[in-house]
C-alpha cells in the first residue's frame, strides 16, 4: 500500500532507516536535508516495496507545486529493489493538488512519461576512488596534469580552517556572482546545509588562502560511501594559482583507495563538465521532469 504523509505525520527516524535500505540512496534525501531545504516536505511511502518519494513543494498564487530546491540535485523515488512500474506507481500517487511539477529525478528511476509531461536530460559526473592516487592520476587529462605542475616546488597550501561565514562570503563574491541563478534565500539555504553537514560530520571544506585571505574553497558532503562536491568558490587569484585543480586533487588523494564514489554533481555548463572530466569523471544522465496540469491561463503562462 502506498501512503501519502503530510509533514507532521512523517516519522523521520523511520524515513532515514528506509532510505538506508535503498542501494540508490543519496545524501540529498536524508530527513534533515529535506527539513533544511523544504520545511513542509511531504512523502509517499510504499510499505510493501519499501520505496519512498519526498514531495518537495511550495505555494505560489494559491497553487501548490513540486519544485527543485537550490543545492539539491536529484529527488524522486528510491527503492530497495527496482521493479517494473514501481516508480510509476508512486508517481501516479502524487496528490492531485500538485498540478505542476518541475523536478529532477534520480538516475535510477524507470518510468514512461505521461501525456503532457516534458523530459529533459541532465548530466552528472562521478569518479570511483578505488585505486591508489597514482593510479587515479593516470586518468587525469594532460591539461589537468600540466595545471597541477604549474605550482612547481611551491604548490598552494591547502587547509581545513575555513569558517562557514568565510566560505559563504567567498562563494557569494565568486561563483554566485559569476554564474547567477542563485534564488532568493539560496545563500541562507546553503548556509543551513553546510551547518547541518558540519554538525553531523558529513561536511568537509578545503581551502587555499593567500596570506589570510581565502582565494579558493570547495565543500564535500560525505555520506554512505559517496562524496558530493556540493559547492566551490574560486576568485581571480585562485584561478591564477590553479587552486581548484590542487583542491580537487588533494581531496582525491585523501580518499584514494577507499572505494568512495566522488560525485562531482555534474554540470550542463560545458566548461565545468570539461573540468570534471579532466579528473577522469564519467558522465551519466538523470532526468528533468516537468508536468503541467494547471488550468488553461496558468498552463500557458508556465510553458
Amino acid at each position: 500500500m502506498i501512503r501519502h504523509l503530510r509533514h507532521p505525520e512523517i516519522d523521520k527516524q523511520h524515513w532515514d532507516a528506509m532510505l538506508l535500505r535503498c542501494p540508490d540512496r543519496l545524501w540529498y534525501v536524508q530527513s534533515w536535508v529535506l527539513d533544511s531545504v523544504c520545511p513542509k516536505w511531504e512523502a509517499l511511502i510504499d510499505d510493501e516495496r519499501g520505496a519512498i518519494m519526498p514531495l518537495l513543494w511550495r505555494r505560489k498564487f494559491g497553487v501548490d507545486y513540486l519544485y527543485q530546491p537550490y543545492a539539491i540535485q536529484q529527488q524522486g523515488v528510491f527503492a530497495p529493489v527496482r521493479e517494473a512500474r514501481s516508480d510509476e506507481a508512486l508517481l501516479d500517487r502524487v496528490p492531485a493538488r500538485f498540478r505542476y511539477w518541475d523536478i529532477h529525478v534520480n538516475a535510477n528511476m524507470e518510468f514512461e512519461p505521461s501525456p503532457g509531461e516534458r523530459i529533459e536530460e541532465n548530466t552528472n559526473q562521478t569518479l570511483l576512488l578505488d585505486k591508489d592516487i597514482e593510479g587515479i592520476r593516470k586518468s587525469y587529462s594532460q591539461g589537468h596534469r600540466r595545471n597541477l605542475r604549474k605550482g612547481g616546488e611551491h604548490p598552494p597550501t591547502i587547509t581545513e580552517d575555513l569558517s562557514l561565514p568565510e566560505f559563504i562570503a567567498l562563494f557569494q563574491r565568486t561563483t554566485a556572482a559569476r554564474f547567477g541563478g542563485i534564488p532568493a534565500g539560496g545563500l541562507e539555504l546553503l548556509r543551513r546545509l553546510l551547518e547541518g553537514g558540519l554538525e553531523r560530520a558529513q561536511c568537509r571544506i578545503l581551502c587555499v588562502r593567500e596570506k589570510v585571505r581565502p582565494i579558493s574553497a570547495v565543500c564535500f558532503m560525505e555520506w554512505e560511501g559517496r562524496s558530493i562536491l556540493l559547492k566551490s568558490a574560486n576568485d581571480e587569484r585562485g584561478q591564477e594559482r590553479q587552486a581548484m585543480f590542487h583542491l580537487i586533487d588533494h581531496y582525491i588523494a585523501s580518499r584514494a583507495g577507499t572505494g568512495m564514489l566522488l560525485d562531482f554533481a555534474g554540470s550542463n555548463t560545458p566548461s565545468v563538465a570539461r573540468f570534471n572530466a579532466g579528473f577522469g569523471a564519467r558522465a551519466s544522465v538523470y532526468l528533468h521532469l516537468v508536468r503541467n496540469r494547471l488550468p488553461p491561463p496558468l498552463r500557458w503562462f508556465k510553458r
